[in-house]
C-alpha cells in the first residue's frame, strides 16, 4: 500500500511541531528530504521520537507512526481496527467501492476529518450496508444504494428486505412502506414511472431482475428455460444445463 509523503504535507507537520514549541524553528526550516530509493522504505522519521512517520490515504496529511509522541497528538489519524469508531453503524467498511475508508480497513491510515463517519451518513435500515459521509454527501453515484422513488430515503441494493433492486439495472421498487400506503390512481401513476417491477429471478443468485432488462436481454436459456442476471451469464454455458447462451 502507498504510504509515500508528499514534501508539502511533511513541511506543515515540522511547521506544526514548531508552533507548539515541540521542535525549534530551525529544525522545521529543514525537514529531511523524501527519498527516492526504495531501499529506504521508513524514512524520514518523527524529530521528537525517531518513529516512522506516516500519511493519510484521504489528504495525505502528515503525523507520526507512535501513539505516545506529542506529535501524534496534534494531528490524530484512525487506526487500522474497526474499533476505532465510537458506534455499532460507525464500525462498519463503508459500501462505497471508491471510499477513501476502504483503505483505512485494509491496513493503511486516515484521518478523522477525511472520514467523518457520521457527518450526513447512510445506514439502511436492514442495517447490512453502510455509506459514510464524504460518500453520501458528494455528488456521486452510488454504487450499493438507491432512494426510494416515493419517500426518497436510501436502502442498499444487498438483497435487502425492505425493497427490491434489479440486479441488472439497479434500479428499485417501492420500499415496503410505500407499498403499504394507499395511493391515488393518479400519485400511483406518477410513481409506477419512477419504480420498477421485478418479473424474475436469477437462478444462480437468486437477485430480482426488472421487467424491462428482462424484455431487453436474453436472460433465459433457450433450452432449460433457467433465467440469469448479467452477472451470473458472464460466460456462454448455461450455468443450470451446460447449454450455449446468449448473454
Amino acid at each position: 500500500m502507498d504510504q509515500s509523503l508528499s514534501e508539502v504535507a511533511l513541511q506543515n507537520y515540522y511547521q506544526l511541531l514548531a508552533d507548539n514549541s515541540l521542535i525549534s524553528q530551525s529544525q522545521a526550516s529543514q525537514p529531511p528530504q523524501i527519498p527516492t530509493s526504495p531501499s529506504m522504505p521508513d524514512y524520514p522519521r518523527c524529530p521528537i521520537c525517531s518513529h516512522r512517520l506516516i500519511t493519510c490515504h484521504g489528504c495525505s496529511n502528515v503525523t507520526c507512526d507512535n501513539s505516545h509522541c506529542k506529535g501524534a497528538d496534534l494531528v490524530s489519524f484512525v487506526s487500522s481496527c474497526q474499533s476505532c469508531f465510537s458506534t455499532l453503524a460507525m464500525s462498519k467498511m463503508c459500501s462505497q467501492l471508491d471510499c477513501f475508508s476502504r483503505a483505512h480497513f485494509t491496513g493503511g491510515v486516515i484521518c478523522p476529518d477525511c472520514v467523518s463517519p457520521t457527518d450526513g451518513h447512510i445506514l439502511c435500515l436492514c442495517e447490512d450496508s453502510w455509506i459514510c459521509g464524504p460518500c453520501a454527501t458528494q455528488n456521486k453515484s452510488l454504487d450499493s444504494c438507491g432512494r426510494c422513488p416515493k419517500c426518497q430515503n436510501y436502502f442498499c441494493f444487498l438483497r435487502c428486505r425492505y425493497i427490491g433492486a434489479c440486479a441488472d439495472c439497479r434500479k428499485v421498487t417501492l420500499c415496503n412502506d410505500c407499498m403499504e400506503e394507499g395511493l391515488s390512481d393518479r400519485e400511483g401513476s406518477s410513481r409506477a414511472n419512477n419504480s420498477t417491477f421485478l418479473v424474475a429471478t436469477c437462478e444462480q443468485c437468486q437477485s430480482r431482475i426488472c421487467i424491462d432488462c428482462f424484455d431487453e436481454r436474453e436472460s433465459r436459456c433457450e433450452s432449460c428455460n433457467s433465467v440469469y442476471c448479467k452477472d451470473c451469464t458472464d460466460y456462454d454455458e448455461c450455468p443450470g444445463c451446460g447449454e450455449f447462451m446468449r448473454a
